[in-house]
């Protein structure tokens, strides 16, 4: 594509609804294929942007913001795949997110493993990489209801009156943690658990502290999602690593899922965690797929915010 400096980059408007819907109908998916496609909806023309050349549509990006002030931005669509524009697309709609949704977390994913070109857009957008992403899968088996705790352990699920329990204690499983810990300290506490909260269907009764003596030493949050368990997060506290709690965690996990009566349990973990993997595969889980997870800094939000 030509002249990419002089394509104008703005929010979408409701007149734009009728030429986007023909837009849609010309453009190709983004490289990666279509799973990577970004759907258009009439609804989202808030949280979208768009590329326009000679008063035509020629790309267009959006937001998807989510609980917690959290915002995905997925794989912009465009006549003829251009990087450059593609980067700007994409830098766009995350200042569109930090400024409309006033997002904190702002990320991106591609596949495969940050080799195609959708990449290296985000790069240029200036998205940092943050982690590739391991998606693992176990199959939900009668005998795991089962599942015994070690002796010494006790269970105290969650309530609004634990809140603040919860999240001292999840703030102290951050703590040296080998999890994505380039997010440690992006946003306040409180939205990292509405962001947990909001990923499928929460239930209290499967979000659990692992307490010893009386103390708090982990905590594991599992939810409905896609009609399977979804370990949206699990922790351990530091004084507590290297003594079996987080299998604890995981086969609790696992238990609870098999008497919500889900068939599966799927979970992501940061491939950098090599423990927390081995856990995993120890306790049956295997890799599905690997994706490669970006994130905008905290110290190029304010330039964001100046766009």
């Amino acid at each position: 594509m030509n002249d990419i400096a002089q394509v104008e980059i703005r929010p979408a408007r409701l007149r734009d609804a009728g030429p986007l819907a023909a837009f849609h109908e010309v453009a190709p998916p983004p490289p990666g294929g279509a799973e990577t496609a970004d759907p258009i909806y009439m609804t989202d023309l808030r949280a979208r942007v768009l590329a326009v050349s000679g008063g035509a549509i020629v790309g267009t990006c959006r937001y998807l913001g989510a609980a917690g002030h959290c915002a995905v931005v997925p794989a912009p669509r465009l006549l003829e795949w251009d990087e450059a524009l593609a980067a700007r697309l994409l830098r766009a709609a995350a200042a569109h997110a930090l400024r409309r949704h006033r997002a904190r977390l702002i990320q991106a994913i591609a596949e495969p493993e940050g080799t195609s070109p959708l990449a290296a857009a985000i790069e240029q957008a200036g998205f940092d990489r943050l982690a590739v992403l391991s998606y693992m899968r176990r199959p939900i088996r009668f005998e795991d209801k089962l599942l015994a705790p070690p002796a010494g352990l006790e269970w105290r699920p969650y309530s609004i009156f634990r809140h603040s329990l919860f999240a001292r204690t999840i703030l102290r499983t951050y703590r040296d943690s080998l999890d994505c810990p380039k997010l440690a300290g992006l946003r306040p506490i409180d939205d990292t658990i509405a962001t947990h909260k909001h990923t499928g269907t929460f239930s209290s009764r499967t979000w659990r502290l692992a307490m010893a003596g009386g103390d708090p030493i982990g905590a594991v949050l599992v939810n409905e999602n896609q009609g399977r368990g979804d370990l949206v997060y699990l922790g351990v506290a530091p004084e507590a690593r290297g003594r079996g709690i987080g299998r604890a965690l995981i086969e609790r996990g696992i238990r609870d899922t098999a008497e919500m009566g889900l068939p599966q349990m799927g979970l992501a973990v940061d491939v950098g965690n090599t423990p927390a993997l081995r856990l995993y595969e120890r306790t049956g889980f295997h890799e599905v797929r690997r994706r490669l997870a970006y994130f905008i800094p905290a110290d190029r939000l304010e330039t964001l915010a100046k766009m």
